[in-house]
């Protein structure tokens, strides 16, 4: 029965293909013609070429291109346009819109629309989605112009559009990665994005996800703006080292969870700002220039269970406090230096937030120059004997140890015995070799 209907599937599959050969007709009449001729659900397949675009497709159907099949929009605004639902475009290049606007793709006022393997560059925009539903982008290179960011558009921008999935994209060379402008239910998943202004830019959004990207070398990771009930996790935000830059914003945005992130070597690598209802935790920020910067009011945000590692400046607090622990765990902190004598993984004093150094630094940034030096480290030690009152905020529960999940915990203890009993059962062989050598040479 299986069999059977596989079958029909593949009878009415081949009934319903058109096949457009590129090389053996003129291209600029060819691919427009047999979209307008083809009927509702048929399956155009693309053959290698280059076809002369704008192209626009106004009824349900699939056009899957085989490797080599390039339109050209030849400067045209947009190069190719989608205005009708349930069309699934794939494997096509998409290049050369028009400079200072247009995209490479349009889809507007669609619904059930799918770009797959799809390769967009020399383009202003990459993808433009204007009032869309359930979009799916998926698998798609889009890389702009090597021009400055502010000359460029964004790599997918989502005007109005609700429940798109932005799933394993690669964007270079645009102002914004992937632009959410008064978007809703928006899941954007194991993207990478580099050479960007904004890798991620939510703008008014409302209610999705952000999880596994790979954000490099932008000027911003993260730009949230008047948004909220976002969950952004497990995410990799590395190097956004432009002095404007931070490796996530949160302004005047709520109800943010953002969690299981590595942020690493970013001038900042988290500033709250008017952050309202928001949970950072389980967060890594390793090696930083600072860690994070917390502004204005951030009433009910919550920083605990985070790791800070390697940070030039842990935390710096200008404004109201925030709360660094949720009443049971805080943050470890490697520049903790107190005891832990009871033994329940909690600092038996606070971790204050506050340094000499940090102070020194803001002042004269040539003090960068002695960084974990011996003197500095004096002089913090030297400062938490004396004031509280330059206390920018305070982590009641400070973590004594970075936690480990329990496999890796066993796995590592594992190495270390098999790694002893080698080095023990090596030095009894040894000592018992020379004592026999001992022996021998006596006689």
């Amino acid at each position: 029965m299986r069999s059977l209907f596989f079958l029909l599937i593949s009878i009415v599959t081949l009934f319903f293909t058109k096949t457009v050969y590129g090389e053996k007709i003129e291209v600029h009449k060819q691919l427009q013609q047999a979209i307008d001729e083809a009927h509702t659900g048929d399956v155009l397949i693309v053959k290698k070429g280059i076809y002369k675009g704008p192209i626009i497709i106004r009824k349900p159907l699939y056009l899957v291109a085989e490797p080599g099949a390039v339109v050209d929009g030849g400067g045209s605004e947009y190069v190719v346009t989608i205005r009708a639902p349930r069309v699934h475009v794939e494997g096509l290049t998409v290049r050369n819109s028009a400079y200072g606007k247009g995209a490479g793709v349009l889809i507007q006022e669609s619904s059930h629309v799918t770009l797959k393997h799809v390769r967009i560059e020399q383009v202003h925009y990459g993808v433009y989605v204007e009032k869309g539903t359930h979009i799916n982008l998926l698998n798609n290179v889009i890389r702009g112009r090597n021009i400055h960011f502010a000359q460029r558009g964004n790599g997918i921008h989502l005007l109005k559009t609700s429940h798109a999935v932005v799933r394993e994209n690669h964007i270079s060379r645009v102002q914004d990665g992937i632009y959410l402008d008064w978007a809703k239910h928006t899941v954007i998943e194991k993207n990478e994005v580099t050479n960007a202004r904004y890798a991620i830019h939510f703008m008014y959004a409302e209610e999705g996800v952000a999880k596994e990207n790979v954000l490099a070398e932008n000027i911003n990771g993260i730009m949230m703006m008047m948004s909220k009930q976002f969950n952004i996790g497990h995410n990799t935000i590395v190097r956004q080292l432009d002095y404007r830059g931070y490796g996530a914003l949160i302004y005047d945005s709520e109800h943010v969870v953002m969690h299981n992130n590595t942020l690493s070597y970013n001038s900042t690598a988290l500033s709250l700002q008017n952050a309202r209802h928001c949970h950072i935790k389980d967060n890594k920020f390793i090696g930083n220039y600072r860690a994070l910067h917390s502004l204005y009011e951030n009433p009910d945000t919550i920083v605990f269970k985070n790791k800070f590692l390697g940070n030039m400046e842990d935390a710096l607090v200008q404004g109201t406090p925030i709360a660094f622990d949720d009443g049971h765990k805080g943050n470890y902190w490697d520049t903790y230096q107190f005891y832990d004598f009871n033994d329940d993984g909690i600092g038996d004093t606070p971790h204050r937030i506050r340094s000499m150094y940090s102070r020194l630094l803001r002042k004269w940034p040539s003090v960068q120059f002695y960084f974990q030096s011996p003197a500095l480290a004096l002089l913090d030690t030297t400062e938490s004997f004396f004031t509280q009152a330059q206390a920018q905020g305070e982590d009641r529960f400070p973590l004594m140890e970075v936690i480990h999940k329990k496999s890796e915990t066993n796995e590592r203890s594992w190495r270390l015995l098999l790694f002893g009993s080698i080095l023990l059962v090596s030095s009894l062989s040894m000592f018992a070799y020379g004592r026999g050598m001992r022996y021998e040479k006596n006689r």
